[in-house]
């Protein structure tokens, strides 16, 4: 059985150091300002301070635009590297990775980090 390698963090905070398992992740749903969607938090609380690290927001398009991405994995995996098909699934991905990378900043600024 293999063994899983957990991230070890180090609090910012409090110095304390920790393994980040998907155990500590939280996620509260919070309305969104901006046009009134829900928007979810990912995050998570250093086990000593509890000081809060956010990982990411996600709204619908952000999830939507994960599941395109998955799609493109699925497809270019079939393809090879030099093939042209395989390049415009890569520009594709990468356009909808810097999407969701924008709205997760935008949101990160009006919610905090």
């Amino acid at each position: 059985m293999a063994t899983i390698k957990y991230k070890v963090i180090k609090c910012d905070e409090c110095n304390h150091e920790f393994k980040l398992k998907p155990k500590i992740m939280k996620v509260k749903t919070i309305n969104n300002q901006i046009n009134g969607e829900s928007v979810d938090r990912h995050y998570f609380l250093c086990p000593k301070c509890k000081h809060r690290y956010v990982v990411m927001y996600q709204d619908q398009k952000i999830k939507d635009n994960l599941k395109s991405m998955e799609l493109i994995r699925q497809k270019a995996s079939e393809l090879k590297v030099n093939d042209i098909r395989y390049e415009r699934l890569a520009l594709e991905h990468n356009k909808l990775k810097q999407q969701n990378l924008n709205q997760s900043r935008a949101y990160k600024r009006v919610y905090g980090s």
